[in-house]
């Protein structure tokens, strides 16, 4: 075995795979010394460069996404008994599912998110940006997190997914904490609190397809509804359901992440916030550059089905894998000067923010639309906005989704 195959060498002594924090210098000395390497704090093999991240996405048939919504704590006897208890039964529909299922559910759901329809729901994101924008006139200074985008990404998707407004803060609670129970350490107790949670959310999402189904409307769980056409061949009400739930949790925590992590870039460098003041034409591309540079999606994981070989390195069969997009963005090899923030690049489009392959984020046409709205809307009617001096920036502990928990802003 080579030295790079020794599990217990170099890295994986000092990595950290839950601190987000500062993760970029440890990163660009692996993707130099030791592009693969084991963790043996979580249990995973971790890949840093560019190519191996987007072979294996590519490669579904050597990796399967069947891990990608494991717990890293697996569930405790109490909580299996309360889920079970409480009839808690969604399946893998999308970013956990493997084909040939997965080739049925997304050819459906890829019908949803066309270009068209996401066109036909700008105008009601147009009115919720500026609504929170206009919230926070005269205030300052804020936490533009919880005043704006802690909520901005939630009350577009569940407008888009026809959530009712009055619902919208007790639905945002139960999404809440899935990003700990599911991606970071929590003890027994939390694990047990946070999961208490999931079975009245579960249990409110059944209803809701229940009753589009009875009286379906403008929007996309109706449109799916539509699309099942009474046909549990083509998609269960259980499948919906399932498809949902997995919506209106990563819907709209990644984009709230996202979000923050382009303002804090965009407001370090002020000289990047005055250009698009002046050029709003120019937040698209900016945007792209922003998930390249800082994606909140920062890992996605992977498991080998069979022996195979990266970098090098020999991964067992069964192997889990965890895939460092945030540092595969950082690749000089195919994105040169990847600390500098270069809207200008040619190969936007190549980062890997929104995933790779079959399992390319179904909502991304969304992520960017409102993005890119909300941005507009604050380079108009706030071209002064501005970082408070001298916060401190801090990070949730978990292994997957990378984002400020607040930012101080002025104007």
């Amino acid at each position: 075995m080579n030295r790079q195959s020794c599990p217990i060498a170099n890295l994986s002594a000092t990595f950290d795979p839950l601190d987000l924090s500062d993760p970029f210098p440890l990163l660009a000395q692996a993707r130099r010394e030791q592009p693969v390497f084991y963790s043996p704090a979580i249990g995973y093999w971790v890949i840093t460069r560019y190519d191996d991240i987007k072979t294996i996405f590519r490669d579904h048939e050597t990796y399967t996404a069947a891990n990608t919504i494991t717990p890293i704590v697996p569930f405790s006897e109490a909580v299996q008994r309360m889920l079970a208890e409480g009839d808690y039964s969604p399946e893998p529909v999308l970013s956990n599912n493997v084909p040939p299922s997965h080739t049925r559910i997304r050819a459906l759901v890829n019908r949803l998110f066309t270009p068209r329809r996401m066109k036909s729901f700008a105008p009601a994101i147009c009115s919720i940006a500026e609504r929170g924008v206009q919230r926070l006139i005269g205030r300052a200074p804020v936490d533009i997190v919880a005043e704006l985008t802690y909520e901005y990404p939630a009350y577009v998707l569940f407008h888009v997914l026809g959530v009712p407004d009055a619902d919208v803060p007790q639905v945002k609670a139960w999404a809440g904490n899935r990003i700990k129970l599911y991606y970071g350490r929590p003890t027994p107790a939390e694990q047990l609190a946070m999961t208490e949670n999931l079975v009245p959310f579960w249990r409110y999402v059944v209803d809701l397809v229940a009753e589009k189904n009875a009286d379906p409307q403008d929007d996309l769980t109706s449109d799916l509804l539509r699309l099942r056409d009474g046909d549990d061949s083509r998609l269960t009400l259980n499948e919906i359901a399932s498809c949902m739930i997995t919506l209106l949790v990563a819907g709209h925590e990644t984009t709230t992440a996202q979000i923050n992590n382009a303002l804090l870039h965009l407001l370090s460098r002020r000289e990047h916030w005055a250009g698009l003041c002046r050029a709003p034409e120019a937040i698209a591309p900016m945007l792209e550059e922003m998930m390249r540079y800082d994606p909140s999606v920062c890992t996605w994981r992977r498991r080998a089905v069979k022996t195979t070989t990266l970098a090098g390195v020999d991964i067992p069969a069964g192997a889990d894998l965890l895939l460092m997009l945030h540092s595969a963005n950082r690749d000089d090899d195919v994105f040169p000067r990847p600390e500098l923030i270069i809207s200008s690049r040619d190969n936007l489009k190549d980062q890997l923010a929104f995933g790779y392959g079959i399992h390319y984020c179904v909502g991304a046409p969304l992520a960017r639309l409102e993005m890119r709205i909300l941005l507009e809307t604050l380079t108009r009617a706030l071209p002064s906005l501005r970082l408070v001096p001298d916060q401190e920036i801090e990070y949730s502990r978990n292994i997957s989704f990378r984002g400020p928990a607040s930012l101080r802003v002025s104007w």
